[in-house]
């Protein structure tokens, strides 16, 4: 009569725990990345939410801006922005560029999220 094993070695086993191993561990960095793409792409799209309505506060008061730098901070999404304004000469000296970058006013680096450029008319 044959002795029939039924069952798994202990070889067998340890291998398909680390083939499960290696799966789980690209499964979690894969996981990590979204989460962090999305608070990214989140931050991205409040500081261009924050540098249009910088542009668009320019447009509603009519302002024609110097051809300078300004600085100044917003509050959208309960959190505060530092954006940077710079009006650039165009050909046409009736139009004016106007480029905003946005960064997070606790932002060591400096590295804006977001440049929105707009185009402003003489009142």
């Amino acid at each position: 009569m044959k002795n029939k094993n039924t069952g798994f070695t202990l070889l067998e086993v340890m291998v398909a725990l680390f083939v499960v191993a290696i799966a789980l561990g690209g499964v979690i960095k894969v996981m990590g990345a979204a989460a962090q793409n999305s608070s990214r792409l989140s931050d991205r799209t409040f500081a261009q939410w924050v540098a249009l309505n910088q542009i668009a506060s320019l447009k509603i008061t009519k302002e024609w801006p110097d051809f300078d730098e300004v600085k100044g901070e917003s509050e959208m999404a309960s959190r505060k922005w530092k954006w940077t304004q710079k009006t650039i000469k165009t050909e046409d000296e009736n139009v004016k560029r106007v480029e905003v970058s946005v960064t997070l006013a606790d932002d060591i680096n400096g590295n804006p999220f977001a440049t929105v450029i707009g185009f402003l008319a003489k009142p």
